[in-house]
């Protein structure tokens, strides 16, 4: 369990809309199917914030990151429907499916650092291609004090000794240090990290949630965290955006959704993580597992797991709807 003391996320409360998620579809053909992995997904991102995509693996939040990205792999993807502003421009669809958007103000570091960092390359000589690529560091000094200068914010100490070695000599959590750094040379508007601490023991993921947040303050960027784990999602973000079956099914303010989740998944993420994850009561273990999106029950996809069903809930998909405000709910129960 982490530790959360002291960790207090801070938001700005005067904050403008950064990224607009408009209506966004994406299906995966195949030879003799085709699969929804997106349905009409909306998300925003304001300045300044940290928001959360929060889901069970098949959820579609690593695909939604990589669309916004442009890093999605097309075909077999294909973009259906849908709009993405990114800083007051329409990036999609004007900007064509697949344009990669990366170190031009969004940047990603993905789930497992190993991918995106080159094996083949000390972490000084890919750090040397990030400044290049910004076209920054015409001088080698200068390329040098832009390196260091990232990995100082990134904490890490024994700088030398990281520069002169190969991704896999490092620690997980080093490596993630390290991707993080790398992101940062190029000082992102908006800075997209998928699962920053799955695989890393306790301490480490407690250092690098404290990293994400003091690094927020430091650069003015926004943060868009993808996790499975609502515990992350608690500590770290102003908002969260709960996602299943590539739906989104509710989202609000951290406090709404930690403190009285309404749709039922939400409940079943906050009470299967162990009591000081801003969770109260009992330990739940979550029922079934999350469906095949080859094969969805009809109607809501979470029904066959839900101990709320009613006939209702295998007749027809809930909307997306407006509750109290900033909160929205799919959910029959609430009609």
């Amino acid at each position: 369990m982490i530790n959360t003391e002291g960790l207090i996320n801070e938001g700005s409360k005067l904050s403008q809309e950064l990224l607009l998620v408009n209506g966004l579809s994406v299906n995966f053909e195949t030879i003799d199917k085709t699969v929804e992995v997106l349905k009409e997904v909306s998300i925003r991102v304001e300045k300044g914030k940290i928001i959360g995509i929060v889901g069970e693996s098949g959820s579609g939040k690593s695909t939604l990151a990589q669309t916004i990205v442009g890093v999605l792999d097309i075909p077999p993807a294909r973009i259906v429907a849908g709009k993405i502003i990114f800083d007051g421009k329409t990036i999609l669809p004007q900007a064509g499916e697949g344009q990669n958007f990366r170190g031009k103000g969004i940047n990603m570091v993905f789930q497992e650092p190993l991918v995106s960092l080159n094996p083949v390359y000390t972490v000084s000589k890919q750090m040397e291609e990030a400044v290049k690529a910004i076209g920054g560091g015409s001088h080698g000094s200068d390329t040098e004090r832009i390196i260091r200068t990232a990995l100082e914010e990134v904490m890490i100490r024994d700088i030398d000794r990281v520069l002169n070695s190969y991704p896999h000599q490092l620690s997980g959590g080093m490596r993630q240090r390290v991707a993080i750094a790398m992101a940062l040379i190029q000082r992102p508007k908006l800075l997209i990290l998928d699962e920053p601490t799955t695989g890393l023991d306790l301490i480490v993921q407690r250092k690098i949630l404290g990293l994400i947040l003091q690094l927020r303050k430091e650069i003015s960027s926004s943060i868009l965290i993808i996790t499975h784990d609502l515990a992350v999602a608690a500590i770290m973000c102003d908002r969260i955006y709960v996602m299943y079956a590539g739906r989104v099914v509710e989202s609000g303010d951290r406090s709404d959704i930690i403190d009285d989740p309404m749709h039922p998944y939400t409940k079943m993420l906050k009470y299967s993580v162990p009591e000081g994850y801003s969770s109260s009561g009992p330990l739940k273990v979550s029922k079934g597992s999350p469906p095949d999106l080859t094969d969805l029950p009809s109607g809501c996809a979470f029904r066959t797991r839900c101990p709320k069903a009613m006939e209702i809930c295998s007749l027809s998909v809930p909307p997306l709807k407006e509750k109290d405000g900033e909160r929205e709910v799919a959910c029959w129960l609430y009609e």
